[in-house]
């Protein structure tokens, strides 16, 4: 069975944008011009954590360091045994809604329907960063969207040695 890679395609431009478009009238516009027009530096800037994440490794596991917790981990493998995979995809578990709690996701802009395509940029980008960070390891980003609605967009990696 082949592997399926993260790969964001079929990019759609969020409803946000398009109307900010329409309102300049110019329908030329990209993404990045927002970027410059609306102050989104700021933005961009705190996004590069999320985008390229710090990484911790310990017991032969590799872990987002803003959810790495020793004892946390520690107790995951006292619960799970030595099932590192399963460990790492269950400390390195992203929520979307959750990263975006403060963010209103069902208004006019209906952001909470954007999200899926960022889970797929993000997993993206998780593959190719944390690949080019560890090229000893096989690196596996899963990307879901849970249908039953209890997490939403997530998206989660786990590493295992490549063999030679």
């Amino acid at each position: 069975m082949a592997e399926r890679r993260p790969a964001w395609s079929g990019r759609e431009l969020p409803v946000f944008f398009r109307r900010w478009r329409t309102e300049w009238k110019d329908e030329e516009l990209s993404p990045a011009n927002y970027l410059d027009y609306e102050g989104g530096l700021r933005f961009v800037l705190a996004a590069a954590w999320l985008f390229c994440p710090e990484t911790v490794e310990y017991r032969g596991g590799v872990f987002l360091k803003e959810r790495f917790g020793r004892g946390t981990v520690d107790g995951w493998f006292t619960n799970l045994g030595d099932d590192r995979q399963r460990i790492e995809a269950v400390v390195n578990h992203v929520e979307l809604w959750a990263t975006f709690g403060n963010t209103p996701l069902t208004d006019d802009d209906r952001l909470g329907e954007e999200l899926p395509q960022l889970a797929s940029a993000l997993g993206e980008c998780w593959q190719g960063v944390l690949s080019a960070r560890y090229p000893d390891r096989e690196i596996t980003v899963e990307v879901s969207d849970e249908q039953d609605g209890s997490y939403g967009p997530t998206v989660t990696f786990w590493t295992s040695s490549v063999v030679s």
